[in-house]
């Protein structure tokens, strides 16, 4: 308001001479004496007009006190001891709370961090039975600041210490002092049980739910059998389902091969699978042995699958059938690694 006032007495004045870009002329001085305590006392006059809530007298206060107002949050969010909050984190947070909300929300919100609370919805988030259908993100964390911050740790997470870890699960981890990273791998300690993450494919693709301490899967056993019918080709859920974009020959022994591929998967012949041949039953009794196989090696509790806005948590092969996408192979010699043969998940 200062500056307008100020404009409007020098665009009385006559137009100067061009500027001249490599010596430009002094910008003239502001008003001083009478004419500046007249701009002042309009400018109060205009304020004592508008209510106290209104969002300009926080922008005033942050824009005099500036300085000192960032050595408060920092102060703040220093006492916050959390192991997940590195020298990148605290700069960003420094950085980024105070221009959530206004002061008194911004000091609100931390000190009530600092204490212990929970802005994320842990039982949301990972409920015991499951999820059938993903849900947004936004609908686990708490509204006003903390939703407003989460976003942003989400959508700069890139710029943090733990780069291995998604957008989203560095966000919770940092939101919540009952979320952690686990010490190996980008997976999180969630009220001190293991849980899973799986990226819910952040552009093409996704994670794929697959045993990687089998390593490869040797398809000698399959191989051979499919040796005596002439057939070359890849095997995969879609043809035990009786579709598939190429058709298997007539002559398909599939008891033989369904009993090989679960012998290189699994360890063990397994009748579901060999029974449920040519029906739509097959890719879920597939997903089934995959997920069991994979929860029994990791030791997980739950899977979290993790998109750009939605999430899926999974606890058995049922809710992985629901997320579950692109093509899953039971038979893939040319497969490059392992993880090509696992089942691929999508939110």
């Amino acid at each position: 308001m200062r500056y307008i006032e100020f404009r409007k007495l020098i665009e009385q004045e006559p137009s100067p001479a061009p500027l001249n870009p490599v010596n430009p002329p002094p910008m003239p001085a502001p008003p001083d004496g009478p004419e500046a305590a007249k701009i002042k006392d309009r400018v109060i006059r205009a304020l004592n007009k508008k209510k106290a809530d209104d969002p300009i007298f926080d922008k005033v206060y942050k824009t005099i006190i500036g300085k000192q107002l960032d050595s408060r949050i920092q102060r703040y969010i220093a006492k916050h001891k959390d192991a997940d909050i590195g020298a990148s984190e605290m700069q960003f947070l420094i950085k980024q709370i105070p221009q959530l909300g206004t002061t008194p929300q911004v000091k609100d919100f931390v000190e009530k961090w600092n204490k212990g609370a929970d802005y994320i919805n842990i039982d949301a988030l990972i409920p015991k039975a499951g999820m059938n259908a993903p849900a947004p993100l936004s609908t686990v964390v708490a509204d006003g600041i903390p939703k407003a911050l989460f976003q942003s740790l989400a959508a700069n997470q890139s710029q943090f210490k733990k780069a291995d870890a998604g957008p989203a699960e560095g966000a919770l981890a940092m939101m919540s002092n009952k979320i952690s990273y686990a010490e190996e791998g980008g997976d999180l300690v969630i009220n001190g049980q293991k849980v899973e993450i799986k990226s819910g494919g952040r552009g093409k693709g996704g994670g794929r739910i697959y045993n990687d301490r089998k390593g490869m899967i040797n398809h000698r056993g399959m191989t051979d059998i499919l040796r005596q019918i002439g057939y070359t080709g890849y095997v995969n859920v879609n043809h035990g389902m009786g579709g598939g974009k190429t058709k298997l020959p007539q002559n398909f022994p599939h008891r033989e091969f369904v009993s090989a591929a679960s012998m290189a998967f699994f360890g063990k012949v397994l009748p579901q699978l060999t029974n449920t041949w040519g029906t739509p039953q097959f890719r879920l009794n597939w997903n089934k042995a995959m997920y069991d196989d994979y929860q029994q090696s990791a030791g997980h509790v739950g899977i979290l699958v993790m998109g750009l806005n939605n999430y899926q948590y999974i606890v058995n092969g049922e809710q992985l059938t629901t997320i579950s996408s692109g093509t899953t192979y039971l038979y893939y010699p040319n497969a490059t690694q392992p993880r090509e043969l696992g089942v691929q998940v999508k939110v």
